[in-house]
């Protein structure tokens, strides 16, 4: 991905800030890394993948991905697709949350298999993003090469989170009573689009069972419905193909094998691939590094 000569770059050990834009901003490959990442959309357009959810991204878009999400994005090739990226190692943060009582990644932290990674900023609110996401990148720009992340640097970032951490709450608030207003239909304020009960009955199908040999004709007959119509419906729901959901399943319970300690060979035996060679195979696809390499990044840390 070549990026125009105005970004702005700075990186410390655990902190990595990016302002700037691109023509290109398509992922081949999912990725991890170790830092909870914020993403605010600024032009441009193309879909946020994270684990299995699907985001189709307009500008306004804030994203928050926690350390442990695969994710990837793909557009096209004319952009531009401009964005700001900040992403921080939590444990920075750790002492001054527990000094302060304060929980400041309290929504990274959120585990359900419905949380929703984005929240539409506009007007004031975008604006006052856009502002904390600026003076981030000034202080990132002006000081630390030698000695680290300066305290305004860090001060500004947790200024950020609060206000991350104050308008997710009362968007979630927003969420639970009326659609946004001018949404297309189908789209609901700081949602991703509904999806039907047929859905959302064979996603925790696959859940449940992602250790079997789940193949389209499988789930198919196990719902009583053609494999033609199955393959339609869940690419239209979802915006991913059967195969794909099944992998990126797969994937999640590899990693979580791994992290117990699991060999490549037991992992791979465990989730049903027909081979060693397949399961790296499908590994590395997805995730840009082998179940090796994964391991002992996890191990040192270095993801």
């Amino acid at each position: 991905m070549k990026a125009q000569e105005d970004i702005l770059f700075e990186e410390f050990d655990s902190f990595h800030f990016f302002h700037g834009s691109s023509r290109n901003w398509s992922m081949s490959n999912y990725h991890l890394h170790k830092q909870h990442e914020l993403l605010l959309v600024l032009g441009g357009g193309g879909a946020l993948e994270v684990g299995d959810r699907k985001y189709e991204m307009r500008p306004g878009d804030l994203f928050l991905l926690n350390s442990q999400e695969r994710h990837r994005t793909t557009g096209e090739k004319n952009g531009p697709y401009e964005r700001f990226v900040l992403q921080f190692d939590p444990e920075c943060f750790a002492g001054v949350s527990e000094a302060l009582g304060y929980n400041f990644t309290m929504f990274f932290e959120n585990g359900r298999e419905d949380f929703v990674h984005r929240i539409h900023l506009r007007d004031a609110n975008l604006e006052r993003c856009v502002g904390l996401f600026t003076k981030i990148g000034r202080y990132a720009a002006s000081g630390g090469r030698a000695e680290g992340p300066s305290v305004k640097f860090r001060l500004s970032i947790l200024e950020l989170l609060v206000f991350v951490n104050e308008i997710y709450d009362l968007f979630a608030a927003r969420d639970r009573e009326r659609p946004e207003r001018g949404a297309a239909p189908g789209k609901e304020f700081g949602r991703a689009v509904p999806q039907g009960e047929l859905v959302k009955r064979i996603k925790r199908y696959i859940m449940d069972n992602g250790e079997k040999n789940l193949y389209l004709d499988v789930v198919a007959e196990k719902f009583s419905i053609s494999r033609y119509y199955l393959s339609r419906y869940f690419k239209k729901e979802t915006g991913f193909t059967l195969a794909q959901y099944i992998t990126g399943r797969k994937i999640a319970l590899a990693m979580s094998l791994l992290d117990e300690g699991y060999s490549v060979a037991d992992a791979a035996r465990r989730l049903s691939f027909s081979s060693d060679t397949h399961f790296i195979s499908v590994f590395k696809k997805n995730c840009g590094i082998t179940p090796k390499q994964y391991a002992k990044s996890r191990d040192s840390k270095d993801i």
